[in-house]
């Protein structure tokens, strides 16, 4: 096999896009080459196709967004062919995603994450599905293993302590599902569905908050305690009341969040460990564990 971005590369891709679709490109094809992953988008007479092919360490979101198409296919695009062997995903062009129709980000949200929340309890039988596909563990038992491995990777602090608490007081009231990691509002489609599962891992629901609400938290300039943050919020809680009242739901959102930072420091270093550029990323995420800058919608 070529290597990944290489101009031999994509001529062998595009000839198996032609192969499993029966398309041709029609157009010029574009290609974008990063650390994690590298995406074409090929034109065809049917529309354009989107193939995206995600390093080694990434190479799990292949299996999961077939799983996902299976088992929710009103939530992701449903793909035109899987190579799971060769990390190769291809999908239908899906349009634009909220931000790019200019939506407010925080509107935008508080209409999108009682959607996805809905998503990760219809997920919840299939947590062992996705580990076997190697989605990484970041589940509340998988915890302390998960930041004893960062700190051994990465370096930093003893705080595993800390961390085990967390993961005791995560355990029990709402079950594990799928982490999105990246659940900004460019990730949410304007069709409803969620794009680029790439960082996912499978941990307490909502760790997804962190880089949900943490983005629009940044990109509004305001306090966790403004409603641009507590109503998206509120409206992802809401699918989870049934599990718990509404201040223990926000008392785990808290925790929850602060966990999250240990898979998001170990996921720099599956996906851009190579790249000298994202050299500093996995050190700095770590040094935010618990961070309050960090936390979103406590």
């Amino acid at each position: 096999m070529q290597e990944r971005g290489t101009p031999g590369w994509r001529d062998e891709v595009l000839a198996w896009i032609a192969d499993v679709t029966g398309s041709h490109p029609t157009g010029e094809v574009t290609q974008r080459h990063r650390a994690w992953s590298t995406v074409l988008r090929v034109p065809t007479a049917d529309g354009p196709v989107w193939l995206k092919e995600p390093v080694a360490g990434m190479a799990a979101e292949v299996g999961l967004h077939a799983l996902l198409a299976r088992v929710a296919p009103d939530a992701v695009a449903t793909p035109l062919a899987v190579d799971v062997e060769r990390h190769r995903l291809l999908l239908p062009d899906t349009g634009p995603s909220v931000r790019d129709d200019g939506t407010d980000p925080s509107a935008a949200l508080t209409a999108a994450l009682p959607r996805y929340a809905d998503l990760q309890r219809r997920l919840v039988p299939h947590l062992d599905a996705m580990a076997a596909l190697g989605v990484p563990d970041a589940t509340p038992p998988a915890l302390p293993a998960r930041y004893a491995e960062a700190v051994a990777t990465i370096g930093g602090p003893d705080r595993a302590a800390e961390v085990a608490a967390w993961a005791d007081e995560l355990a029990g009231t709402v079950p594990s599902s799928v982490d999105h990691q990246d659940l900004h509002i460019g990730n949410v489609l304007a069709d409803g569905r969620f794009a680029d599962w790439g960082d996912a891992v499978l941990a307490h629901p909502f760790a997804s908050l962190l880089v949900a609400l943490g983005s629009v938290r940044r990109l509004l300039a305001v306090d966790t305690t403004d409603p641009a943050l507590t109503r998206p919020r509120d409206a992802y809680l809401e699918v989870f009341t049934d599990l718990a009242p509404h201040r223990e739901l926000v008392r785990l959102t808290r925790t929850a969040c602060r966990a999250a930072v240990v898979a998001r420091a170990l996921t720099w270093t599956r996906g851009a460990s190579a790249d000298p550029r994202f050299a500093h990323a996995p050190a700095e995420t770590l040094a935010a564990l618990g961070d309050p800058d960090w936390l979103a919608g406590t």
